[in-house]
């Protein structure tokens, strides 16, 4: 099967993406499905030929080990924050593994260097979607341009040319 590009930038790194609105779930039956693009965002659909199940994530997540600092978002600038380590990231989240429990729907601001070299790349508002035992998901609410331009550019390195598994075939 060959992998499908994407229309906006012409990458290979596409993935079959959750199918969430009723003409979605009508053109599956003739396997034409949604895609999201992993380094641009845009959502295209493309003829499958085959049958697919539907994926939870639009995005794939790539694992690395970012140190990282955050803090609550209405802080004051004197607070301390805490400190992390990014263990997967995509270009609208991450999860990072701390010991400091947050509560899901808390909004922090956060910072991370990919590389001793690089400048730190800055979150400014990020919300909590899952809390577990030293572990939280975050989703990207708002960054600046050039960070998520950055992030990107860390996904292009990282993932590789076919984001892996494109589909799950569905047995009958």
């Amino acid at each position: 099967m060959q992998v499908s590009r994407c229309p906006k930038c012409g990458t290979r790194k596409t993935k079959l993406a959750p199918r969430k609105t009723l003409s979605d779930n009508v053109l599956s039956s003739l396997t034409i499905y949604p895609f999201r693009c992993q380094l641009c965002a845009s959502r295209f659909r493309t003829f499958l030929g085959c049958r697919a199940n539907n994926p939870r994530r639009s995005f794939e997540r790539v694992d690395v080990s970012f140190p990282v600092w955050f803090k609550p978002r209405l802080s004051s600038s004197y607070d301390m924050g805490q400190e992390g380590v990014i263990d997967n990231l995509s270009i609208r989240g991450c999860r990072i593994r701390c010991t400091t429990p947050l509560t899901a729907g808390s909004r922090l601001e956060m910072e991370f260097q990919h590389s001793n070299c690089s400048f730190p790349i800055t979150i400014d508002e990020a919300v909590v979607r899952l809390s577990g035992e030293n572990t939280i998901g975050l989703r990207f609410v708002r960054l600046q341009r050039s960070d998520e331009l950055r992030i990107r550019q860390i996904m292009d390195l990282w993932l590789p040319e076919t984001a892996q598994p494109i589909i799950s075939v569905r047995r009958r």
